[in-house]
């Protein structure tokens, strides 16, 4: 069994050989930004008074202020009635989205258990994975969100006292805050415990539940493994974060494409490489990946 220091490194080197493992990632984003469109123009078309629109409307700043101005007036009209497509509409967006999201996401599992067992991927494991899968990653995605909301009885008492005690009073805002803190640190070791949800659901071919208590399952019996990998993947994230903050910090100008530079990286190296260590970590505390100088090239 590997320790994690020498985990982490071994696929930092199996990354360094299989520089596709970004593919399924940057397919995600480009496929949501594609699917994302329509329903944006879908929902300007419910909200705006399109035939008041005329074909010179966005020609100067004066123009730009009337259309805002004609946008706030058609939200502020919005009743019940009108709000029911533009709620529907946002569901079905959401759905196709998380989607799109699980079967990349399958993808992505299955081209890295290809390239620790066999040494290289390929996308024809990314397609097959995903769809196989993404139907059950779907659903334990919407049990695992299901799970979350449940960490909101913290929150919305208190929150509901402040909407009905007004002046709010400072115990009642102390309240709040402590419901807050709680539900961010249930969401948080929520996310640690499940963190292994996708690998067993790909990996061992499992159902939403049955993966669901498999990484449940799999936290109890790794737990310091599963922190610290988790600890890793956060601080080299956060640590982008900051340096992208660093540079763009009192420059404008420069927030847009240090943002855009911060979100490439993370799709073409930091996603695929943690991808890959949770991959190795679950198949090597598992007993299902087989180790050789081949296939272990650091």
């Amino acid at each position: 069994m590997e320790e994690i220091g020498q985990l982490i490194g071994k696929g930092f080197g199996v990354w360094r050989q299989n520089m596709n493992l970004c593919i399924p990632f940057l397919l995600s984003v480009l496929l949501s930004m594609i699917v994302t469109l329509p329903f944006l123009a879908g929902f300007f078309l419910t909200t705006l008074p399109v035939a008041d629109i005329n074909a010179t409307m966005l020609e100067n700043d004066q123009d730009m202020q009337e259309l805002i101005a004609q946008m706030q007036s058609s939200f502020d009209h919005l009743d019940a009635t009108s709000l029911l497509p533009i709620a529907g509409l946002f569901l079905v967006w959401m759905a196709v989205l998380s989607l799109i999201n699980a079967f990349f996401t399958a993808g992505a599992v299955g081209m890295a258990r290809q390239a620790l067992n066999a040494g290289r991927s390929d996308t024809g494991s990314m397609w097959s994975a995903g769809r196989s899968h993404f139907l059950n990653m779907f659903l334990a995605t919407l049990m695992i969100g299901l799970l979350t909301l449940v960490g909101l009885i913290f929150f919305l008492p208190s929150l509901a006292q402040i909407s009905t005690t007004q002046p709010a009073d400072s115990q009642t805002i102390g309240l709040a805050a402590v419901g807050l803190i709680l539900f961010v640190l249930y969401a948080l070791a929520l996310s640690v415990v499940l963190v292994a949800m996708p690998y067993a659901l790909v990996i061992e071919d499992l159902g939403p539940m049955q993966a669901v208590w498999a990484s449940v399952d799999f936290f109890r019996y790794n737990k310091f493994d599963v922190a610290i990998l988790w600890l890793v993947v956060v601080a080299l994230s956060l640590g982008l974060q900051m340096i992208g903050g660093l540079f763009s910090a009192g420059e404008q100008a420069n927030s847009t494409p240090l943002s855009a530079l911060y979100g490439l990286v993370n799709m073409l190296v930091l996603a695929p490489l943690s991808n890959l260590w949770w991959t190795r970590l679950y198949m090597n505390r598992k007993g299902m990946m087989k180790v050789d100088e081949v296939n272990d090239p650091w």
